[in-house]
């Protein structure tokens, strides 16, 4: 693609509507420093010391974000939060942002916001202190999410269904729920991003990794999967699955799989430093983004993998990528065209 087809896909974003359903959560980063020298009065014990905190939107609050930097200015979620500071931070991001939240349900008792504390200690990630991580929704909340999610499909182009925790919000037995409802809106594009539960998604793109291909299929994965092995146990997949496969292959690139085509794009010889969290976020958004605009399957997997090549460029956070961030590097690498 040039830069002026790249531009002028970007200017439909603002057209169209998205909604997300998944696990919505907070990443925090911190800086931690456990060599003080004090200790504390009442316990006697090391006291550590934390400094320049910042929140960033993650799992599917990432795939949002990511989505609004990109130019989607009509984005809808469709999950929970709880009545608890971190709740509270992601709404705040949320609202500005300009995301429609009216149908993110606060839950008041038994639900902790799901969080990621990011401790950097020397240099570092540290172990982190997850939260939400345990909890366990309730059939009737989640009948009313998908009460709101039935009222708002007709009026979107686009549907992202993110699963990051293995007990929040979608199990085997809502899996089906949803294919029974993505079943009647046949004019909706649907994608999903889930790792434990990707394997029953029907009439939805799924995006896996290879480590979460080689999961859902239960075989050992190689150290380096190349491209022959992604082919061929990916159409084993898509064959089961019977919808289309889209494949981050890390550096090596993306690959896309359908009944009709293959889509292969490669890697960008990246230098230096690279972070990885939050790159499959940013693919799954510039894919949706870019499927609801109208894009073929060739144009897409080329914008998600120079938005991916953005992110993985910023350091420490849950990146996003900009039209001008990737035209920029479109022009660097315009020889790989």
């Amino acid at each position: 693609m040039t830069t002026s087809e790249i531009s002028a896909l970007f200017q439909r974003f603002s057209t169209i509507n998205v909604g997300v359903i998944g696990d919505f959560a907070l990443d925090l980063y911190f800086t931690l420093q456990t060599q003080t020298g004090e200790r504390s009065l009442e316990t006697n014990r090391d006291v550590f010391w934390g400094s320049r905190p910042k929140a960033s939107l993650g799992a599917a609050s990432n795939v949002v974000q990511n989505l609004i930097t990109l130019g989607v200015s009509n984005c809808r979620v469709l999950g929970c939060v709880g009545n608890d500071l971190f709740g509270r931070e992601m709404l705040y991001l949320f609202n500005a942002l300009g995301v429609d939240t009216q149908h993110l349900k606060t839950l008041h008792t038994d639900w902790d916001s799901c969080l990621y504390t990011k401790p950097t200690l020397n240099g570092q990630e540290a172990n982190r202190i997850d939260f939400g991580i345990a909890n366990q929704l309730s059939d009737t909340i989640f009948l009313d999410i998908v009460t709101s999610l039935e009222q708002v499909l007709a009026e979107l182009d686009v549907l992202i269904i993110n699963q990051q925790f293995a007990n929040p919000l979608l199990n085997a037995k809502r899996v089906t729920m949803l294919n029974e409802l993505m079943s009647r809106f046949p004019k909706v594009q649907f994608l999903a991003d889930m790792r434990d539960v990707g394997t029953l998604i029907r009439g939805a793109t799924l995006k896996v990794n290879t480590t979460e291909l080689a999961n859902f299929l239960q075989i050992e994965p190689p150290d380096h999967p190349d491209l022959d092995w992604c082919v061929r146990h990916g159409n084993v997949f898509r064959q089961r699955s019977g919808g289309p496969l889209l494949i981050t292959r890390g550096q090596a690139g993306i690959l896309y799989l359908d009944e009709q085509q293959t889509q292969l794009v490669e890697g960008l010889p990246l230098r230096g430093e690279l972070d990885t969290v939050g790159a499959g976020d940013t693919v799954v958004a510039t894919w949706a983004a870019c499927m609801g605009a109208g894009a073929t399957p060739a144009e897409a997997v080329q914008i998600a993998n120079l938005a991916a090549a953005v992110t993985v460029q910023k350091l420490n956070q849950t990146g996003t990528a900009s039209l001008s961030e990737i035209l920029a590097l479109h022009d660097t690498y315009s020889f790989h065209e």
